[in-house]
């Protein structure tokens, strides 16, 4: 027990000493007043030890009897209770003070989610209403055992209290997204002009490819990578299966990486069960290889189809006037041509020059006022 509580507890005084206090005054027994309240010496005892609480039909007798008008009473008990439930739950904060060890208390801090106290207690409470969850026991049944929030027990990676937090950042993100009413049929239908803004880079292409995937029911969070969680990409259905949910972090920092995060995670949306979870990047994890490699075969029709990695790897060697035409051609970002290329000609990721068609995704800093 923390100091403040075992403090608290001390001094804390139940309504019963009141009544004591005023029966010894005017010269009553407790036998007496047990009579007089109609109730047995055992039951009244219960009552003077703070065993059982005034109620107001008690309250009520004791106005008769003693002459303290009943509200008084009432708000003896009502202050005695809060005292009390203060100091439980002190008790129970500092139980969990080995709970919050593991958790990313700095990156936390710093996106506002916890505040900047070093009190043990205020990081555990701003931590359980970060996950909704009443107590540490319920945080492990949801996210390291089989639960029905979350299906995949995280038990079996390195940090499940990183990884829980990246998934948990992505749920509070997708929260302030207004969100249609899910359409596979108009998904299909905006596939190209999705492919088209992977082509054209605007300078809001993040915010216009959310709203696109808003405008057919699919919540796209951009959630900055933490340490300790190495996770590319997640996608599972929210809000009672009514909403799915692409999370994506920007642990890569790379245009092509990024979207084939994203095809991948859609490709899993448009094909699989609203009951499964897939998580990208976690190789503790036993993912379901007959769906990643329909995502990914997916992903790949989408970002980089067999007609454009056949006119690609027609030339025996790369420069940027190469890869600058052959974008312009066939309407594919030079960056996602480069990763492409650097992915079957290793020795290419050390070219400056063609590094310098890669563009660098990195998303802005979240901030929360929780």
């Amino acid at each position: 027990m923390g100091t403040t509580a075992a403090l608290k507890k001390s001094l804390l005084s139940c309504p019963g000493d009141t009544i004591q206090e005023h029966i010894d005054f005017i010269g009553m027994s407790q036998a007496e007043l047990a009579e007089r309240l109609g109730r047995s010496v055992p039951k009244l005892n219960e009552l003077i030890k703070g065993k059982a609480p005034i109620t107001k039909e008690t309250a009520q007798k004791l106005e008769y009897v003693l002459g303290v008008d009943a509200g008084f009473w009432l708000n003896l008990e009502k202050q005695y209770q809060e005292e009390l439930l203060e100091i439980e739950q002190l008790e129970f904060l500092a139980k969990c003070n080995d709970w919050i060890k593991g958790f990313p208390l700095a990156e936390l801090k710093k996106k506002r989610i916890l505040p900047y106290t070093r009190k043990t207690n205020e990081l555990v409470e701003a931590l359980l209403r970060f996950f909704k969850v009443g107590s540490p026991k319920e945080w492990s049944a949801i996210y390291e055992e089989s639960s029905l929030a979350f299906k995949i027990e995280l038990k079996y990676t390195s940090n499940p209290k990183a990884i829980s937090t990246w998934l948990q950042i992505g749920e509070l993100q997708a929260e302030s997204l207004k969100i249609a009413s899910f359409d596979k049929k108009e998904l299909t239908k905006k596939l190209p002009e999705i492919q088209k803004l992977s082509y054209e880079q605007p300078e809001n292409w993040l915010a216009q490819l959310q709203s696109i995937c808003a405008s057919f029911g699919v919540a796209l969070a951009y959630t900055p990578s933490i340490p300790k969680a190495p996770i590319y990409g997640a996608t599972r259905w929210i809000k009672k299966k009514s909403i799915p949910l692409i999370q994506i972090t920007d642990r890569n920092k790379d245009y092509n990486s990024f979207w084939f995060t994203f095809y991948h995670e859609l490709g899993h949306i448009r094909y699989h069960n609203k009951s499964d979870i897939f998580l990208s990047g976690l190789d503790e994890i036993n993912p379901d290889e007959e769906k990643e490699k329909e995502a990914d075969e997916f992903a790949i029709k989408m970002l980089f189809p067999e007609s454009v990695r056949e006119e690609v790897f027609a030339y025996p060697n790369f420069d940027a006037e190469i890869i600058l035409n052959l974008s312009e051609k066939l309407q594919v970002h030079p960056s996602i041509i480069v990763g492409q290329i650097q992915r079957t000609f290793n020795h290419l990721y050390k070219s400056i020059e063609l590094n310098s068609l890669k563009t660098r995704v990195e998303f802005e800093e979240l901030l929360f006022d929780l």
